[in-house]
């Protein structure tokens, strides 16, 4: 019965925890803020209706990094970056 259990939590949230782990690899801190956020979905009384807030937020987030990424600190261009030893 747990294998059974496990196999469709796999099966459910494979996005969910492909995304935590990629984070997780990237930032701690973005990771728990995922984190919080799912947890918030699936145990707030409101959690149904949450994800379009978030989903209106990730999008006006994005749309902003896009129209000024040199705001956004601690984001660099991948040409701006160090040359981790390489010659041009």
């Amino acid at each position: 019965m747990g294998g059974e259990h496990g196999v469709y939590c796999v099966g459910c949230c494979v996005g969910l925890m492909l995304i935590l782990f990629a984070l997780g690899v990237m930032s701690l801190l973005w990771m728990a803020i995922v984190a919080v956020l799912i947890f918030a979905e699936k145990l707030l009384p409101f959690g149904a209706r949450l994800p379009y807030a978030l989903a209106l937020c990730f999008l006006a987030l994005g749309l902003f990094v896009a129209a000024s990424p040199g705001s956004v600190p601690g984001l660099t261009e991948p040409t701006s970056g160090p040359t981790m030893g390489m010659q041009p």
